[in-house]
């Protein structure tokens, strides 16, 4: 390099201190070497973007060449750039990264940005403090930022690594006073958190683990960011199913579930948190238009723990279950127990010949039933959960009570009766009263006019009103068989 300030007549500037890194990467085969050199010199120098013009005479120290030089060589050795400065922006803050952590992302802003938006709508109701959890970490990015813009958040954040732990407690020292609402514990998801916020999570937000080994990755992340912070196991889904899955009972009613994924994961991770029970299960995009994230919401409504393991109980050892569902109290039998479905048969003294609907948790169970085509699955996009049962053709032959080749399906709208389904399996949905005669409201009463004795009920009073619409998907036109709560414009 030209001299320094103090060592010639010649001394060497700060533009051309510029050019000359910016060089030096270009010939390395670094992708932004333009980008690259300019952070770097901004770094080591003190200027910012805007003052460059300004400062592009300015000579240059020995010091800031000498820095200059260690940071330029290590991003042409590949090493991420983040890595190099040692610091970077996400939303608000400048956080402190390295290896030991996941660089912040753009992507990762718009998951924080959604929880901090959702958590904003529930503090505007008067909340003294909103419990929220940030699993898995890293350099805390997500959790400093939640900490920051939401004075009435407390925040729970957890990491498997103790290495990314040190680096989200060196960016935890510089919040301020917002970093007494913020604690950091160690832990594999769940086991890390304390047992006092079971079931009153406001928010449980995570950017867990979710490529798959065999994702094509750039160089400068497969070589220098940890793995371990990647992988979400053998599909990349691992960590996302354990979240949904578990996360549900952490969250209060009406709180929020928030899972960064990939784009080609958020059709599969909304439906799973469809069929556990969630609702409002939606899909979130990055600034640049990708799907990056799943947000879902516990419902209100949700009835007692120990009501739906009694219910899934009941319906694994072939006993009937009475439960007020969308508007009736429903009478529900394993389908895949024909014992038990012949049991229902009886309890209503309906005629075997008489198809009854299968409810499903969501998509995926009714694929294990029925052939979907694409104006099928269409509608169950637009209509479930809800009130609109699809019949379609059966995939294992024909039913082995009623007799017929195809069968109705419908996914529920109350959540716990989904996540009751998904864990049990599909059960047929008819209402709980005997063959011809009006169903009580009341899910007890309900069951007391049946002729077989329910294995469990579910107190409850259903709402009343209009039944499921039944569509009829197996021919070449869509037929309504039945005009119900949904209207449906049809062949």
């Amino acid at each position: 390099m030209t001299q320094p300030e103090g060592e010639s007549d010649e001394f060497l500037t700060v533009g051309q201190l510029l050019d000359e890194i910016a060089q030096q990467l270009l010939a390395a085969g670094i992708e932004d070497p333009e980008i690259s050199a300019r952070r770097i010199v901004e770094e080591a120098t003190g200027f910012g973007f805007d003052q460059h013009l300004l400062a592009d005479k300015e000579p240059v120290t020995r010091r800031v060449i000498s820095r200059v030089d260690a940071m330029s060589q290590r991003r042409a050795s590949g090493e991420p750039l983040q890595y190099v400065i040692g610091s970077w922006g996400f939303r608000q803050l400048d956080l402190a990264v390295d290896s030991r952590a996941l660089i912040p992302r753009p992507e990762t802003e718009s998951v924080a940005g959604f929880g901090i938006d959702a958590l904003h709508r529930m503090g505007s109701g008067g909340e003294s403090d909103l419990l929220v959890a940030d699993l898995g970490t890293g350099s805390g990015a997500i959790a400093l930022s939640i900490a920051q813009e939401v004075p009435q958040a407390q925040v729970c954040a957890t990491d498997i690594s103790e290495e990314a732990l040190s680096l989200a407690r060196s960016n935890l020292a510089g919040l301020g006073s917002d970093a007494a609402r913020v604690s950091l514990r160690h832990g594999d998801w769940f086991a890390a958190l304390p047992g006092e916020l079971f079931g009153k999570l406001d928010l449980l937000i995570s950017n867990p683990p979710y490529i798959s080994p065999d994702d094509d990755l750039p160089k400068v992340v497969k070589d220098w960011e940890p793995q371990a912070a990647l992988i979400g196991g053998e599909d990349g889904f691992l960590h996302l199913d354990i979240l949904t899955r578990q996360g549900r009972n952490w969250i209060r009613p009406g709180g929020w579930l928030v899972l960064e994924c990939g784009s080609n994961q958020a059709e599969r991770l909304r439906e799973l948190a469809i069929s556990r029970g969630y609702e409002a299960a939606q899909i979130g995009h990055d600034l640049s238009g990708a799907q990056r994230l799943v947000a879902a919401r516990r419902p209100i409504d949700d009835v007692a723990e120990s009501d739906l393991e009694a219910a899934t109980e009941a319906l694994r050892r072939g006993d009937l279950v009475v439960a007020p569902t969308d508007t009736l109290p429903g009478l529900l039998a394993k389908y895949d127990d024909t014992a038990a479905v012949e049991a229902s048969y009886d309890a209503k003294q309906r005629p075997r010949n008489q198809p009854v609907p299968v409810l499903v948790s969501g998509v995926a169970q009714a694929e294990e039933l029925v052939q979907l085509d694409q104006r099928a699955r269409d509608l169950i996009e637009e209509h479930w959960p809800g009130a609109l049962t699809i019949v379609a053709k059966r995939l294992h032959g024909t039913d082995p009570v009623h007799g017929g080749d195809t069968l109705g399906v419908r996914c529920p709208n109350p959540g716990w009766l989904r996540l009751l389904i998904d864990q049990s399996g599909p059960v047929t949905g008819s209402s709980a009263n005997l063959h011809g005669v009006d169903t009580m409201l009341n899910a007890r009463d309900a069951a007391l006019t049946l002729a077989v004795e329910a294995g469990h009920v579910i107190e409850g009073i259903s709402q009343g009103g209009l039944a499921s619409t039944v569509l009829d998907t197996t021919g070449e036109s869509l037929i309504v068989l039945r005009e119900g709560a949904v209207e449906i414009k049809h062949d």
